[in-house]
């Protein structure tokens, strides 16, 4: 992935992970539908995360003007990680919809604030000092 593809693919995914977690709210985990689309928004988002680690991250540490957020970012994000993900594989076999709804607002609170976070701050910080003509790496 070129660097300047990067950060439009990576605000691709956050659009793509809403669009399929809004799928999963509305067909709920009763269904074996709403279990499908599960698996499908858990595997997005571990995609996401790991060219955000192999991607963005070392590209931002390259850079003495992003170092610092980068490793505030990526810092941040294991911790939020684990979190979500523990969501994700708490549901794997519930059947549950209230359970469901009370974990999927805490999730969806932390996801949105952290998408925001990124495109507001971490991705122009990366097409400013990384992306475009500069070289990654």
């Amino acid at each position: 992935m070129s660097p300047t593809t990067l950060i439009p693919s990576l605000r691709h995914d956050h659009a793509q992970m809403r669009d399929l977690l809004e799928t999963v709210r509305r067909h709920g985990v009763s269904s074996a539908q709403g279990h499908q689309y599960l698996k499908q928004a858990r595997r997005l988002i571990v995609e996401h995360l790991q060219r955000e680690d192999a991607l963005l991250y070392p590209a931002l540490r390259g850079c003495a003007e992003t170092q610092a957020l980068a490793d505030a970012y990526a810092n941040e994000m294991q911790e939020l990680s684990r979190e979500i993900l523990a969501f994700f594989d708490g549901m794997e076999g519930e059947h549950d919809d209230l359970v469901f709804a009370r974990g999927f607002g805490r999730v969806m609170g932390t996801l949105n604030k952290r998408w925001t976070r990124e495109e507001v701050r971490l991705y122009p910080a990366y097409d400013a000092h990384c992306g475009g003509a500069k070289k990654v790496g």
